[in-house]
């Protein structure tokens, strides 16, 4: 069975900082950054992956950019699919 793991969290950044780290977020492809707010350093942060260990990856990366305070995680919902059968 394939799973797709998805994950809401809130990250913290400096106030001067925030929108380089949404855009960095984005750029890397790592994530969505729905949201982000510079006056408090909050960011609104998505991921979807297949696995809760490349779930913590990328919340790790986030962790480890210039400007970061802390990453929680929100919310985390996974689902399970059938593999694909191959066509004969």
């Amino acid at each position: 069975m394939a799973e797709l793991h998805i994950t809401s969290c809130v990250a913290y950044a400096t106030p001067e900082s925030t929108a380089a780290v949404a855009s960095a977020i984005q750029a890397a492809g790592i994530a969505e950054v729905p949201r982000h707010d510079a006056a408090t350093g909050r960011l609104v942060v998505l991921i979807e992956r297949e696995s809760t260990g490349a779930i913590l990856d990328v919340i790790d990366a986030i962790r480890a950019l210039p400007g970061v305070l802390a990453v929680h995680m929100a919310y985390q919902h996974a689902e399970e699919f059938p593999e694909p059968t191959p066509c004969k």
